[in-house]
């Protein structure tokens, strides 16, 4: 739990702060800053939380059912029905975000089944064997992730 000081800044303060910290995390120019700058300001179990949080709501979004989430990210179901409730039927920044990716991921991977099915050829060509085996695998790895 986050120890926070029980006594309120006010709205003009808090716009200044809220206004700095997207200063800072807006001079990030790549993964590897942006992560950078996410372990100085938070704490490994913070870190934790937020990612936890946003797996939550990206597996709610895929049609995930709560127990399957629970486990796997290893949370509370109670966790799990809470966020579901919060973003239940709720067009949020986050939620449009989550499922632009989503839409993104469906895409590459109906480009990824056409191109595999168009070019990979196995018994023709040498090699073509490991790719077929190796876009199955992808494929049952997808199926798995969506159910």
């Amino acid at each position: 739990m986050v120890n926070l000081s029980k006594i309120q800044i006010d709205d003009k303060k808090l716009v200044k702060v809220y206004q700095l910290m997207f200063e800072i995390l807006n001079e990030a120019d790549d993964k590897d800053d942006f992560l950078g700058i996410i372990k100085d300001i938070l704490s490994p179990p913070e870190q934790l939380m937020v990612a936890k949080r946003i797996a939550i709501i990206y597996l709610l979004l895929k049609g995930v059912d709560h127990t399957t989430i629970a486990k796997y990210l290893k949370s509370s179901r109670a966790t799990v029905a809470k966020f579901s409730l919060l973003f239940y039927d709720k067009e949020s920044k986050l939620i449009g975000i989550i499922g632009a990716l989503l839409n993104q991921e469906k895409i590459s991977n109906f480009f990824e089944d056409l191109f595999a099915d168009i070019f990979i050829s196995p018994g023709l060509k040498i090699g073509h064997w490991q790719m077929h085996w190796d876009h199955k695998r992808r494929q049952r790895e997808r199926e798995m992730v969506d159910t």
